[in-house]
């Protein structure tokens, strides 16, 4: 019993060592803990002072760069401002500058234009006078080309006087009888010659005011004329070959007088009073839409017979020359003697 008394107070003992033993590494592990802990707080107290250092420096360095930024950005606005001003100043004189150019432009520009208004107004006065000079000398070529020889007038006027004193002596009166005597002379009655007279007078006088006639008016008038050449030349054989439709001597428009000075020529320089004397006209339209009118009389006997150009003084068909100068420039006119005593007169008439 006491053996078991024993034992089993050895054992609680031995159980009390045991939780002695537990209880001081406890108290040990505890211990260390509670070091730990003062080490760690400790650390964390040199921790916070250490950060509230350093927060302290970031706050003030904050604090200062706030004020920078507060200084930089009053500096900032007063630089944008600066900078708008100067953007301002700089468009102003843009604009000044711009402004000078325009009035520099519009200056020179006026007084270009005042230039050229000027050498217009010259050139206009230049032209208005040449205008008027050719006018003028047109004026004078129309006139020397629109006028009927005296010659020619006086000549059929004569005609005419000596028919009708012919026709008046051939009547003789008895006891208060007419009766004609000799033979009847077949001629172009002086009436009707007085009035194509009369005609081509007032064809040259209105010719003069007008600036074209249409071609069968010409046409009409170069027959009367040719009506006339018979009266006084009645051994000239006359032909006259008109190719060209109504229509076109309708709407044709010339010259008045331009085809006179042909007839008059052949009349005043050709040889017209031998029985095989002749006038031959032909008038047509070519291929290159020119109008031909080409007149060959009968000439006086040449003692060479070559085809010769003449380089003629006669005063009408040179006015015709300076008239187509003056009016129709890209025509020709030829005018040379031709074998068996013939003379040619030839206009190829340019109607653009």
């Amino acid at each position: 019993m006491n053996r078991y008394l024993d034992y089993y107070q050895k054992l609680k003992v031995q159980q009390l060592n045991e939780n002695i033993e537990h209880l001081i590494i406890i108290a040990l592990i505890l211990f260390a803990l509670l070091v730990l802990l003062i080490i760690r707080n400790w650390y964390n107290l040199y921790k916070k002072r250490s950060f509230r250092k350093k927060n302290k420096q970031i706050t003030e360095q904050l604090e200062a760069t706030q004020i920078a930024i507060t200084n930089y950005d009053d500096k900032l606005r007063i630089i944008t401002k600066l900078e708008r001003k100067l953007t301002s100043k700089h468009t102003e004189v843009f604009q000044l500058q711009q402004e000078i150019e325009d009035y520099k432009q519009k200056f020179f520009s006026t007084l270009s234009e005042k230039e050229r208004e000027i050498a217009l107004h010259k050139e206009e006065i230049n032209h208005q006078q040449k205008a008027y000079e050719r006018y003028v000398n047109f004026k004078n070529v129309e006139a020397n080309n629109t006028r009927l020889g005296a010659h020619f007038i006086k000549n059929v006027i004569s005609q005419i006087y000596d028919d009708m004193e012919q026709t008046d002596n051939s009547y003789k009166s008895f006891l208060g009888i007419n009766y004609k005597i000799g033979n009847n002379k077949i001629k172009v009655p002086p009436i009707k010659a007085l009035k194509n007279i009369f005609k081509l007078l007032d064809y040259n006088v209105s010719a003069l005011n007008k600036e074209n006639t249409s071609l069968e008016e010409e046409l009409e008038h170069i027959n009367m004329f040719l009506d006339l050449i018979k009266y006084l030349k009645p051994n000239t054989n006359i032909q006259f070959d008109n190719s060209l439709k109504q229509e076109q001597k309708e709407n044709i428009k010339i010259k008045p007088t331009l085809f006179f000075p042909f007839v008059e020529n052949a009349l005043k320089h050709g040889s017209l009073n031998n029985t095989d004397s002749f006038i031959s006209i032909v008038l047509k339209a070519n291929k290159n839409k020119q109008l031909s009118y080409c007149l060959v009389n009968s000439a006086e006997q040449r003692l060479d017979y070559e085809t010769k150009v003449v380089e003629s003084s006669n005063f009408g068909l040179n006015a015709l020359q300076q008239l187509l100068t003056a009016y129709y420039p890209n025509s020709k006119l030829e005018h040379k003697t031709l074998p068996n005593n013939q003379y040619l007169s030839e206009l190829t008439l340019s109607l653009n």
